[in-house]
């Protein structure tokens, strides 16, 4: 058998694992295996690329470990540097895509070394002082109303940028918990390392939020069914009543005058309400429409010490003696 009519097979990932990289303690560094075969791309995993990094601060670092994990999951579709910095390139927009397009059109020697072209870009858009940075952010943060989930995952990526003991970040994560938290939390032993505290502080915040979903189901306001009328017109009330000596006193109520009761109209949700409820337009009675309401058109006196009338006096009381 002629050895040179042999074809080489292709490079393995171990050869073409990007050493620029460097050893990462979040994903190990562990090379990914892939498939020797002929097909480069039939073992490696299909990723969804980030969003475009338009030059904001906040976003630098996450973005920049999104390229690097896209990298190790694909070495074979990314194997040299310029195809690591196009890849970078092809997902910047607004300003961070103003800072790359002079590196294309003048072919800058960053083009061809991800690790140099690293170093300019976090110059640009990262942080210059993450350590400092990161101290200024730990000695302000704080729980507050969001899930202890959320709290921890933003306490994780600034305490990687300090140089804390495990018992520090311990002391730290906990005086930034909520009250509520922390008073739950004197029920657990004392935690060893910040994985331990975090997870008994979640345990508590998840224990809180079924406590609380429980009160408000036991506790909850009734359901009123949507065909009773909420508010009537016709209201009754007691109003005082001067009568005179030989009148019998009452204290029964009385229905109010329709004119007191509406002293001003009807809104658009009120009119909409009665009906789409089928209630009557003018008294909210759910017995009759409109045009058969035995309320409207009458005219009932209101009672008032200016028409006070005495005991009616016979026919023939007004005629004098002879």
């Amino acid at each position: 058998m002629d050895l040179q009519s042999i074809e080489p097979n292709p490079p393995s990932s171990m050869t073409m694992q990007p050493a620029l990289l460097g050893p990462s303690p979040a994903l190990g560094s562990t090379p990914i295996p892939v498939s020797t075969s002929y097909n480069p791309h039939a073992q490696e995993p299909k990723v969804s690329l980030p969003d475009k990094f338009d030059g904001t601060r906040s976003h630098f670092r996450g973005f920049i470990n999104q390229i690097k994990l896209i990298i190790r999951l694909q070495p074979q579709r990314y194997p040299d540097d310029f195809r690591r910095v196009g890849l970078v390139g092809t997902l910047l927009s607004g300003p961070a895509q103003a800072w790359f397009a002079p590196l294309i059109e003048t072919s800058s020697p960053l083009l061809d070394n991800f690790d140099d072209f690293l170093k300019e870009f976090e110059a640009t858009f990262g942080e210059t002082d993450r350590r400092r940075s990161a101290l200024t952010k730990l000695y302000s943060l704080h729980q507050g109303m969001r899930a202890v989930s959320v709290y921890a995952s933003e306490f994780r990526q600034l305490a990687c940028d300090v140089q804390w003991d495990g018992q520090a970040l311990c002391d730290h994560f906990r005086r930034g918990l909520r009250s509520d938290i922390k008073n739950l939390m004197l029920n657990f032993p004392e935690p060893t390392s910040l994985s331990q505290a975090i997870s008994q502080a979640v345990s508590c915040d998840n224990r809180l939020f079924e406590l609380r979903q429980e009160e408000r189901t036991t506790s909850g306001p009734q359901y009123i069914p949507r065909s009773a009328p909420m508010v009537r017109s016709q209201v009754l009330v007691r109003t005082p009543t001067l009568v005179s000596s030989s009148t019998p006193t009452t204290d029964s109520p009385v229905p109010m005058e329709i004119d007191r009761a509406r002293l001003q109209p009807l809104t658009d949700a009120q009119r909409h309400y009665r009906r789409v409820n089928g209630l009557c337009l003018y008294c909210g009675a759910s017995t009759h429409m409109i045009r058969n309401c035995p309320i409207k058109g009458t005219r009932r006196p209101l009672y008032s010490a200016n028409t006070i009338e005495g005991p009616r006096l016979p026919e023939n009381d007004n005629v004098r003696p002879q």
